[in-house]
């Protein structure tokens, strides 16, 4: 593997961390690959998908890790929406003969959230959290039976009891701060070994 592109929202762009402390720099020194990051903030699967041939194909990566959902569920788009997105760019994605992963958005701690001055999700945080944890279920087994490699961020910041420590959180709640992108870094350097047999 020579190269990867990382499609997604703010939470692939890295929203307020320096550049090289956004996980897909940290991967890049870890896997010694180049890596790109083409995450814009606010952005949904529509976008990602419209900005797919330009920002991903064009790009002619080896693989190409898709997130995103979280603005979609924001302004209370369906689930099956955002799946049929993230679905039509990793079939894109196998046909230019890339392999395509899923990363699962991360949940985000609710108590900070709430006290942040921008504009509330459609329908409220609760039901954003619960629209979140029901996009990974159904992508988790839906990625199964199709065979497409799954990164689990969602469980990677959700405790057992389904708490969100703020550790690896900005105070913003729903950006992670640069603990929070060495963790799923090192994630994903893991499971990118496994899967391609990566030094």
């Amino acid at each position: 593997m020579k190269r990867m592109v990382c499609h997604g929202d703010s939470l692939t762009e890295g929203a307020d961390i320096e550049p090289a402390y956004r996980w897909p720099s940290l991967l890049e020194n870890a896997l010694n690959i180049e890596v790109v990051n083409t995450g814009i903030g606010g952005d949904t699967t529509g976008g990602l998908m419209s900005r797919f041939p330009t920002d991903v194909v064009s790009r002619k990566p080896d693989t190409v890790i898709l997130m995103g959902g979280t603005n979609d569920l924001w302004w209370d788009l369906p689930v099956n929406y955002v799946m049929a997105n993230l679905y039509t760019m990793a079939y894109q994605a196998q046909y230019h003969g890339m392999a395509p992963l899923f990363g699962m958005p991360m949940p985000f701690v609710l108590d900070r959230v709430e006290r942040q001055p921008f504009r509330q999700p459609e329908k409220g945080y609760h039901d954003l959290q619960e629209k979140i944890g029901m996009l990974v279920s159904r992508l988790k087994i839906a990625a199964a039976d199709s065979e497409i490699p799954v990164l689990d961020f969602h469980a990677l910041f959700m405790e057992s009891d389904g708490t969100v420590p703020p550790d690896c959180y900005l105070e913003d709640g729903l950006h992670l701060n640069p603990n929070g992108h060495r963790k799923m870094a090192v994630l994903i350097a893991d499971s990118l070994r496994n899967l391609f047999l990566l030094p």
